[in-house]
């Protein structure tokens, strides 16, 4: 790997808009509803007459969407800091940005689905307990700062645990571009990111394949971060700042873990790696994907993510009371569920997020004239 960071970011450059990438992130919030649409079997009776492999693709292996997510994350933060000369003042400006475009959303999601839980335990007669804990005080604060992992607290959604990480990214990729910055600087060489990147992806590498492990679901940046950096090399060698030959041995050596448990998620993340190179090789991120209605989901992913668990919840709880089960109204629940979380996810992205993008634009636009 070379560094090739300019030491100047220039304003007047157009920004790119990745067509295939928001095409992606559509596809990837889609399946992690249907991953969440049968928890516990409750649509059970409609997917036992569909095609088990069909069960298994779309509901059962839904999580996988995941990994799409991380790695699209790691491909749009190399490209956001491509030309980023990164000091305090920076970093300052692009963590208040970052918490500008995630926290309102965030903060609205968290009471969507505080008023949904104590509704549901109302109704079900059961004390008001998100996730099978009270909510404390410390609780809610830790989830303000996305530290409630940290903090080992129980999360009051299931799917916040992602964002907890997204953020832990973040910041160690603007550390680690920090440290290559400040190493070609130092001894006027263009070697920072293979000093920095090689033993870090190595690291990551070792959690993938097993060597290093963990218990449970990840709390930190460490055993997924090969999703994350995935996305980044693949930007990296799409600019020719990392050989085609590092990248795709990196590859190898990620699903070399197939006999793994997370083998899933490794392969998964390697493919979507994968297309986003060979795709942007070909000058076809503007145009691949670019259906209208799953740009749409794209734009409202975010929003749809973060409510989609109690929204379904709530829906199927109503449906399921009135109608009884049976195959046809779990699939007009199913249908109706995702119906709503969209429709929800929809008032979301113009009322709450849209705003917070723009307020978001502005102070980097502030920060820029400066």
């Amino acid at each position: 790997m070379k560094s090739d960071i300019p030491l100047k970011a220039n304003p007047e450059k157009q920004k790119v808009h990745f067509k295939f990438i928001d095409g992606l992130r559509g596809i990837a919030a889609l399946w992690v509803v249907l991953f969440h649409a049968d928890p516990h079997g409750r649509i059970s009776q409609f997917t036992s007459v569909l095609p088990q492999w069909l069960v298994y693709i779309l509901f059962e292996k839904g999580s996988l969407g995941i990994a799409i997510f991380f790695v699209l994350s790691g491909f749009l933060i190399a490209y956001s800091l491509q030309n980023a000369r990164i000091n305090f003042s920076f970093l300052k400006s692009f963590v208040l940005r970052r918490f500008v475009r995630l926290n309102p959303t965030y903060y609205v999601a968290i009471i969507t689905t505080i008023v949904i839980s104590f509704i549901a335990a109302y109704f079900k007669g059961q004390e008001f307990a998100p996730m099978g804990e009270p909510l404390s005080f410390p609780r809610l604060i830790a989830h303000l700062f996305y530290l409630q992992d940290i903090l080992k607290l129980q999360h009051i959604d299931e799917v916040y645990w992602t964002l907890c990480l997204e953020v832990q990214h973040y910041l160690v990729f603007c550390v680690l571009i920090v440290l290559t910055q400040w190493i070609d600087s130092r001894w006027k060489t263009n070697w920072g990111k293979a000093i920095i990147f090689i033993p870090s992806a190595g690291i990551a590498a070792l959690y993938a394949m097993g060597i290093l492990t963990y218990e449970g679901r990840p709390t930190t940046l460490l055993p997924l971060w090969h999703s994350f950096l995935l996305g980044t090399f693949a930007y990296w060698t799409w600019r020719n700042q990392m050989k085609s030959w590092l990248f795709y041995f990196y590859v190898a050596v990620l699903i070399s873990a197939g006999r793994l448990p997370s083998s899933g998620f490794v392969i998964t993340g390697s493919v979507v790696a994968i297309l986003l190179l060979e795709i942007s090789r070909t000058n076809r991120m503007g145009t691949l994907l670019n259906w209208r209605w799953l740009q749409f989901v794209s734009k409202i992913s975010y929003s749809l993510y973060l409510t989609h668990v109690a929204i379904l919840g709530g829906v199927y709880f109503v449906g399921l009371k009135l109608l009884k089960h049976s195959v046809w109204s779990e699939f007009i629940c199913l249908v109706a569920g995702i119906g709503v979380c969209i429709g929800f996810a929809t008032l979301m992205w113009q009322f709450v997020e849209k705003p917070s993008i723009q307020w978001s634009k502005k102070l980097k636009s502030n920060n820029l004239a400066q």
